[in-house]
């Protein structure tokens, strides 16, 4: 075993500098997601004004959108701290940045601008064409992933 090495180099494909800046970046796509979940907890502690006079029709339907783009999107981001969270595990485990469709390395400049991306681009291509879906988007068995993962 070498001495003095640091633990990012247990990923060969990708440089120590580069990994760094792929956990920074992590890190705050966490504090980000953890924010607005937070919020969206806090928001549903408060009390609506149950029995009070809520409005006409219109103001409850729009508070109803409101609750439900808000749900959505606490949803989201609690799947994306998942997500972040299984690239740490991946990082220790020295499988970050290999595709998990081919085991081959995923480009670090695809990694830096994606640092969620489980598969290469070609992979993703090729699986968007073999599957037929035009919009950039291919579901495996476990999510559904679109060009922008």
């Amino acid at each position: 075993m070498a001495q003095g090495k640091k633990k990012a180099s247990r990923l060969p494909h990708i440089d120590d500098a580069t990994l760094d800046k792929i956990i920074a970046k992590l890190r705050e796509m966490r504090e980000e997601s953890q924010a607005v979940v937070n919020s969206n907890v806090q928001a549903d502690l408060k009390p609506r004004g149950e029995g009070t006079d809520v409005g006409d029709d219109l103001d409850q339907a729009s508070d109803a959108r409101e609750r439900e783009f808000s749900l959505l999107m606490h949803e989201r981001h609690l799947k994306r701290l998942q997500q972040i969270d299984e690239a740490f595990e991946r990082i220790e485990e020295g499988t970050y940045g290999l595709c998990e469709g081919t085991e081959e390395p995923i480009n670090p400049k695809r990694l830096l601008i994606m640092p969620l991306a489980r598969y290469s681009l070609e992979y993703q291509e090729q699986q968007e064409r073999l599957l037929g879906r035009a919009d950039g988007t291919f579901e495996s068995e476990e999510d559904t992933f679109t060009a922008d993962d």
